[in-house]
């Protein structure tokens, strides 16, 4: 795959696949002077790099203290 090809697959900007390989963060194939990819690596890659959000009670807390309705007023009221 190309970097542009990459790109459009994961939704980044081309150069920002050029500073991720200048970065050493993807896995990439050097052919002469071309920087190519291959599918398998790339999505064990993306694989690997999943991240699960993270949310702490206390950050939903803030934001429901925020803007409270009826229902989050009782469940912090709760505690």
């Amino acid at each position: 795959m190309t970097a542009k090809q990459v790109s459009e697959l994961i939704e980044v900007k081309p150069s920002t696949i050029y500073q991720w390989v200048h970065l050493g963060l993807i896995p990439y194939v050097k052919l002469g002077k071309c920087v190519r990819f291959k599918k398998a690596e790339l999505f064990r890659w993306i694989d690997k790099n999943l991240r699960k959000e993270r949310i702490s009670f206390r950050s939903v807390e803030r934001q429901l203290g925020k803007c409270p309705s009826a229902n989050q007023t009782e469940f912090l009221e709760f505690k």
